[in-house]
């Protein structure tokens, strides 16, 4: 008798750009590939997807979080028949209707609608096989009707964009602190630290902090503030990342 043994591939992601110079986040779970964004260059793209080990044929469906260029930059280079994306994003491609379950092979997406100052701004909660994640950058706070969506998910690719006083010391018109600060426009890292602490569960198992400031945050500033809130709160939680503009960074059970 011969044995054969299936080795499952379990979900893993990998922030391959984050940040207002660009953004692009692969996810890959049994064998499929889920592209979020493409505001990165094709080559940065398909360079990056080969130091991790896939390449362009990989990517089997791709998700549009807004039209934003960071974002939304080189979204042309793929066929419109696996692009997605909100109402109005980009003219013929498929809509994604708010809080409406599609399947892409095996994924459940959820699509979250967020406050931005965009066409039909999303986030995502992306269920695969065994593991559910979020990715939700991109908004000015999260709505009651979100935090249900996104309680005790396994991983989340969650926004952290500015410290308050940093932004407002920069040399940024007022006219842009007030839309980056405002509810049209993105996180603080004290707002999103308090989110997180709702939301995470017993089946959480790391956060990636995404979309920082290079102007108005730092890495070590946007885990200080999370270290603060949650010992406030009482929780115990030491797995968070940091997202990067230039380097990849991976999560989930890739093992490099």
């Amino acid at each position: 008798m011969v044995l054969i043994f299936v080795l499952e591939e379990k979900m893993e992601y990998h922030v391959l750009a984050s940040g207002s110079k660009g953004n692009s986040i692969f996810i890959y779970d049994q064998g499929n590939g889920l592209l979020i964004d493409c505001g990165i260059s094709k080559r940065q793209l398909y360079t990056k997807l080969n130091q991790l080990g896939f390449n362009e044929n990989d990517i089997r469906h791709v998700l549009l979080t807004h039209d934003h260029i960071d974002h939304n930059k080189n979204i042309g280079i793929f066929d419109q028949s696996i692009v997605y994306c909100g109402k109005g994003c980009i003219p013929g491609i498929d809509e994604l209707e708010n809080y409406q379950n599609i399947q892409l092979d095996h994924y459940i997406i959820t699509p979250l609608p967020l406050s931005h100052d965009a066409t039909s701004p999303l986030g995502f909660v992306i269920k695969g096989k065994d593991e559910t994640i979020l990715y939700m950058t991109d908004t000015g706070y999260v709505s009651q009707k979100n935090m249900e969506y996104i309680k005790n998910l396994d991983y989340y690719i969650f926004e952290s964009n500015h410290d308050i006083e940093m932004l407002m010391n920069t040399r940024r018109p007022l006219f842009l602190k007030n839309r980056i600060f405002g509810d049209k426009g993105h996180l603080n890292n004290e707002y999103s630290a308090h989110v997180m602490a709702q939301v995470i569960g017993e089946n959480t198992k790391e956060i990636c902090l995404a979309h920082l400031s290079q102007e108005a945050n730092t890495k070590e500033m946007a885990l200080d503030t999370y270290q603060r809130v949650f010992d406030e709160e009482h929780i115990y939680f030491d797995n968070i990342k940091i997202a990067d503009q230039k380097e990849i960074v991976s999560g989930g059970h890739y093992e490099n």
